[in-house]
């Protein structure tokens, strides 16, 4: 992989949307991409690399050992754990504050700590299941439990709404951008989405398409079917489209929303909650 023009993004020289050249194999052309994030496992280390291929318009993950690319300082995307049952909206602040412990733009020191062990990412985890499912204090009040781990972690959380798609769009873009990640918390309908972009796993030579439903807000007009709450990480532009690269705890791979579909026309805007700490 060759960085062609490198896209700074949440502090990262080589930041998610930045236009590489790759070539899979020695005997292959070289495809036009761009880089996705090197994914990161709890443990803190990067072991995976996403991709997409504009020439086959398809999202690929490879081990990150064996992507030759040069030296840089290439943005670090949250590998999300797969949720337990119906536990989306705990998973998703565990994700988000382990995505700012990581992009290291926001927090104090108790923060690092807190997501630097493995007891202590396993603590934060089940504490968000409790706060949000069990406690009594702020349960099922996602701006309440934030605030708490604002006070505790050197945060300010926020909590915004929109009236305007075009203005909610622009916010979640221009927060991930500098780094700060934005849980979307909102009612979906009764279906999926099929992502427009397959996705697909590379382990050596064998490669595994992977499921690439989403879930997205509720259309006016749509039966409310249930809540559902993610994290959006990065924003980026592949072919014709802005883009968001989302945590979503149904599957253990980041998503990819296009963010017209997701957010504009007619999506029921102002039931939709977003978050933000930093």
């Amino acid at each position: 992989m060759d960085v062609v023009s490198a896209a700074q993004q949440a502090g990262a020289t080589v930041g998610v949307g930045s236009l590489v050249e790759l070539q899979f194999d020695s005997n292959s052309a070289s495809h036009r991409g761009l880089f996705l994030g090197d994914l990161v496992a709890a443990t803190g280390r990067a072991e995976q690399r996403m991709l997409l291929d504009l020439d086959r318009r398809k999202v690929v993950i490879l081990d990150r050992s064996e992507v030759l690319a040069p030296r840089a300082r290439y943005q670090k995307i949250v590998r999300p754990y797969d949720q337990v049952d119906g536990t989306c909206t705990g998973y998703a602040m565990d994700h988000m504050m382990e995505q700012i412990a990581r992009n290291r733009l926001a927090g104090n020191e108790a923060l690092q700590t807190q997501f630097s062990t493995e007891k202590g990412r396993t603590q934060f985890l089940v504490r968000a299941i409790n706060d949000y499912y069990i406690s009594t204090l702020h349960r099922t009040s996602i701006h309440g439990i934030l605030k708490t781990y604002g006070k505790e972690f050197g945060l300010n959380c926020v909590l915004r709404q929109f009236q305007d798609p075009a203005r909610a769009m622009a916010h979640v873009a221009e927060q991930v951008m500098a780094g700060t990640p934005v849980l979307v918390s909102f009612d979906i309908g009764p279906n999926m989405y099929d992502a427009d972009l397959p996705l697909v796993a590379l382990m050596g030579s064998k490669a595994s398409r992977l499921d690439g439903r989403l879930w997205l807000p509720r259309k006016i007009g749509e039966r409310n079917s249930g809540g559902h709450s993610v994290v959006a990480v990065a924003a980026f532009e592949a072919l014709g489209k802005k883009r968001l690269l989302m945590l979503d705890s149904d599957w253990a791979e980041p998503r990819i929303w296009d963010l017209e579909q997701a957010l504009g026309g007619r999506t029921d805007i102002k039931t939709i909650e977003f978050h933000s700490c930093n």
